[in-house]
């Protein structure tokens, strides 16, 4: 009887598809985005090319071919800055009254949940002194802010519940008011600053004629 000769079986996995590569528009805004959180999360210390390309599962050299490091860093603060002005804007424009919407605001600002951004900015401010690219990025949004609060108290001025006579120097007057709060995020929980955002208030409330506090 003639001995059956039997094949092995292949064992060999099929070819696998090259992996689809990503358009660069994509693949820019992937890398902001991943940023853009270490820069929350972190600080923007910590926004470099190799932490960018792990969270994202790329080689470092990918995101040097993206940006310089100062463009890495600007563009992880602006997107970062926006996001978050859009939100507490967004959220102040659907109260019906000016009053209403600064209280908002200031709360927001002033707020313990609102220290990731506070020390977010004290970063951008603090490295933008040698990033020519992020003091452009805190330029422009410190700018776009100042814009947003002006429209939120001529508006008020508008239907008599604000008395100003300069919307604009009154919205660059409380950022000033809050901006100079921002070290509270850094320090929360060693002094105390309560009374000190209290201080904005009672300022905000001289600076546009209203009652604020309840």
């Amino acid at each position: 009887m003639d001995a059956v000769t039997s094949t092995p079986q292949s064992t060999a996995r099929p070819p696998q598809p090259a992996a689809r590569r990503k358009a660069p528009a994509q693949r820019r805004a992937e890398v902001i985005e991943a940023a853009a959180a270490i820069a929350v999360r972190d600080g923007l210390d910590k926004v470099t090319a190799k932490r960018v390309a792990a969270a994202i599962g790329v080689r470092a050299g990918l995101v040097d071919h993206y940006f310089t490091a100062d463009q890495l860093v600007a563009a992880a603060f602006a997107l970062a800055a926006a996001a978050e002005s859009d939100e507490v804007f967004g959220e102040a424009e659907a109260i019906p009254d000016a009053p209403g919407k600064i209280r908002h605001l200031l709360a927001t600002w002033l707020s313990h949940g609102h220290d990731p951004l506070s020390l977010l900015w004290l970063d951008a401010w603090q490295a933008s002194r040698h990033r020519p690219a992020l003091r452009h990025e805190v330029t422009a949004q410190m700018a776009r802010d100042i814009d947003r609060l002006t429209v939120i108290i001529q508006g008020g001025v508008d239907r008599g519940e604000f008395t100003t006579a300069e919307p604009a120097l009154a919205a660059g007057q409380i950022f000033s008011l809050v901006d100079g709060l921002s070290v509270q995020a850094a320090i929360r929980g060693t002094i105390e600053y309560t009374y000190s955002q209290a201080l904005v208030a009672v300022v905000t409330e001289t600076i546009l004629g209203v009652r604020l506090l309840t």
